[in-house]
């Protein structure tokens, strides 16, 4: 947790969010750490409304039919 309108990667915990890649181990190691939170490789802030701005990217990727 980080305080109001500072830059971090946003990260989410819930019982809706995947627990892991389907058959790829080490992808959902990469993603998803041992607490369950997982890891979007966004960049984001929330402002004193509460309100949440992705602002960036961790590393540019784009992968297509498993290909980057």
């Amino acid at each position: 947790s980080l305080p109001k309108n500072t830059p971090g990667e946003i990260c989410a915990r819930s019982q809706c969010v995947m627990q892991g890649y389907y058959k790829n181990e080490e992808e959902t190691h990469q993603t998803v750490d041992d607490q369950g939170w997982l890891h979007t490789g966004d960049i984001g802030y929330i402002d004193g409304d509460g309100d949440v701005f992705v602002v960036d990217r961790i590393k540019e990727l784009i992968k297509f039919k498993g290909f980057q």
